[in-house]
């Protein structure tokens, strides 16, 4: 095992272009005519439990994610099950199923979403409620948060990772400024679930003066606390926050380390679910970049489509021309074809950006600078030239299954060389067994 360089790579403030979402106010769109609830999940295919005709309400199941770690999916609007094969895009860059639900605006919710009395709750009643209610990682991996609390390791920290390295996206930042009560809640909540003396709220140290009003809120907290990074990228990497707050290290997961790590979205929807055993049907996505006249923070209904979002927001930016449309961020989002993309339960983004033709020089310079930047300590362009080769013995050991797909390597490349992609494929080829 090793520690994860210090060392990351600063993107300017006008680089990452977080002031254009940070500018505007965030905005509610919460009456879509149509959502579109996907039927894939992490990659996995979903049951579909409706039948197209049904009515249904807000918060009614309807589709099971059966894998090793199951999970319900909801409707997020009332109304009627109009399809539940129709095709749109989803921010893997495919094409998937969803379920059409047409909203009849009357809001109508199960009988189950109401307050409850937290007062005595337990360890075991909140890891159910975040299963039930279909509660997963909000910082793009959509991972079951369940699952994280049923650990068998001791757990000394719970870390609320609030850093958002990636350009653009500003979630985090947003939920802490205006509903920074939701997610300490939340943060309580996952601490008594894993039984952790302490919590920590992992933030870039530049943000002062969300770090002082955060401060003040939590003086009456002695086991919680601001913990600050250096404002670089990729500083938000799971493994990287564990390293610096524990100055512990692991193999495959925080929790050997002492540490869960939940996104501050997540810690919010958690709260949701154990006070009004409300499920994740609801969030918030940043809607940004050059290409959107109005770049803001927007809270929708899960199932929302992307092109309905922007109409609400005042559409694209005057005389756009060809553009890119990235599902979640710059640096290792996907490129999508068009902008029938659907708000699913782990979307943080969308980046419309113009296209700017960029001269490419297929050929190495040797410049050395993606192996400088590498937090993981990997020969990016090594890797390249060997998987070009097909030697997979000599891929393994370059050891291309550490990279984390940040995509630093493509980003400071010079010759704009496609390392990053490069490596993940090496990653996948030694993987393989």
């Amino acid at each position: 095992m090793f520690f994860i360089k210090s060392l990351g790579t600063h993107i300017s403030e006008h680089k990452g272009h977080k002031e254009m979402s940070l500018a505007n106010p965030m905005v509610e769109f919460l009456d879509p005519e149509y959502v579109y609830i996907p039927l894939v999940d992490q990659n996995t295919p979903c049951e579909a439990v409706v039948q197209v005709g049904e009515q249904v309400k807000v918060g009614q199941i309807i589709a099971h994610k059966k894998s090793r770690f199951p999970l319900p999916i909801h409707a997020s609007i009332s109304g009627e099950i109009v399809s539940i094969d129709k095709k749109m895009w989803h921010s893997s860059g495919k094409m998937v199923p969803t379920i059409q639900i047409k909203n009849d605006f009357k809001e109508t919710k199960v009988d189950t979403i109401k307050e409850v009395d937290v007062s005595s709750i337990t360890k075991e009643e909140i890891i159910e409620k975040a299963k039930e209610n279909g509660i997963v990682g909000l910082g793009g991996s959509g991972f079951p948060a369940y699952v994280k609390y049923k650990v068998s390791d001791p757990i000394d920290v719970v870390i609320i990772n609030a850093v958002e390295c990636e350009p653009y996206i500003t979630i985090d930042y947003k939920l802490l400024q205006d509903r920074f009560d939701e997610v300490l809640r939340g943060l309580k909540y996952i601490m008594k679930a894993v039984d952790a003396k302490r919590g920590v709220i992992a933030i870039k140290k530049d943000k002062k003066e969300l770090i002082e009003k955060m401060n003040l809120s939590i003086n009456n907290e002695p086991n919680i606390s601001v913990f600050t990074v250096k404002d670089e990228y990729p500083a938000g990497w799971e493994k990287y926050i564990v390293q610096r707050v524990t100055n512990k290290n692991y193999r495959t997961l925080p929790s050997e380390a002492g540490a869960v790590v939940n996104n501050a979205g997540t810690a919010a929807a958690l709260a949701a679910a154990i006070e009004r055993n409300q499920p994740l049907v609801e969030k918030m996505v940043t809607i940004t970049g050059e290409g959107v006249k109005t770049p803001c923070n927007v809270y929708v209904k899960v199932g929302t489509a992307i092109n309905d979002i922007l109409d609400k927001i005042g559409g694209y930016a005057p005389n756009l021309g060809d553009a890119y449309f990235i599902a979640g961020g710059p640096m290792t989002g996907k490129s999508i074809m068009f902008d029938s993309l659907v708000v699913h339960r782990a979307l943080s983004s969308v980046i419309v950006m113009p296209k700017e033709v960029r001269e490419v020089n297929p050929e190495c310079m040797g410049c050395g600078k993606c192996s400088e930047v590498c937090p993981v300590f990997l020969s990016p362009i090594v890797i390249k030239e060997t998987l070009e080769n097909d030697s997979v013995n000599e891929l393994r050991t370059l050891r291309p299954d550490l990279c984390m797909e940040c995509g630093l390597c493509s980003y400071i490349c010079p010759s704009r060389i496609e390392l990053t992609d490069a490596v993940t494929k090496a990653k996948q080829k030694v993987m393989v067994k």
